[in-house]
């Protein structure tokens, strides 16, 4: 068996979303389309260079068809989820949106994620694992809630929180306290 790091990554789909990546209708809707999505989320994650940001992969899928994907390619670019989006355009509107890590809710660099979902029209998100950023923790699948979109949590969970992994040591070593010898 190949390594993780040896496996095969299939070519993203079409800007506007051809349907290069369709899931059978068979299983459209249910627990096994969340997880095939999330499968090509965590996929499209792993690519780019983020750091010191999180890798993040993102899929809009309307009607079993994939019309949008994204991942993050680089500190200061946009997010996978606006990437995403930006590429479904309309057809982003009553979609569900995959995506390996739970939506930002801050201003940073870029803008939050879930002012981008909102707008989009979007009707479901589906994400990963949750952000442990003290900055979201919980408060993107919130927002999101509170506007009424439906929010699901765990599909490809340890996947997505392996994409995470080296983020989440700077994270915490950026959460250790200063510490100052005495002379």
């Amino acid at each position: 068996m190949p390594s993780p790091s040896a496996a095969h990554v299939p070519s993203p789909a079409p800007a506007r979303g051809s349907g290069s990546v369709v899931i059978p209708s068979s299983v459209v809707g249910g627990a096994a389309s969340d997880a095939a999505f999330m499968r090509r989320a965590v996929e499209l994650g792993a690519r780019g260079t983020p750091a010191p940001n999180p890798h993040v992969g993102a899929v809009v899928v309307l009607e079993g068809r994939v019309v949008g994907e994204g991942h993050h390619e680089r500190a200061g670019a946009a997010h996978a989820e606006a990437l995403a989006l930006e590429r479904a355009g309309a057809q982003a509107r009553g979609a569900t949106l995959y995506v390996t890590l739970e939506p930002c809710n801050h201003h940073g660099r870029t803008p939050p994620c879930v002012d981008a979902i909102l707008a989009s029209g979007v009707r479901r998100v589906v994400f990963g694992c949750p952000d442990p950023n003290p900055h979201v923790k919980g408060g993107g699948a919130e927002a999101l809630r509170r506007a009424g979109i439906d929010v699901a949590y765990g599909p490809g969970r340890s996947e997505a929180r392996a994409l995470i992994e080296p983020w989440l040591a700077t994270l915490a070593e950026r959460a250790k306290p200063a510490t100052a010898s005495k002379p």
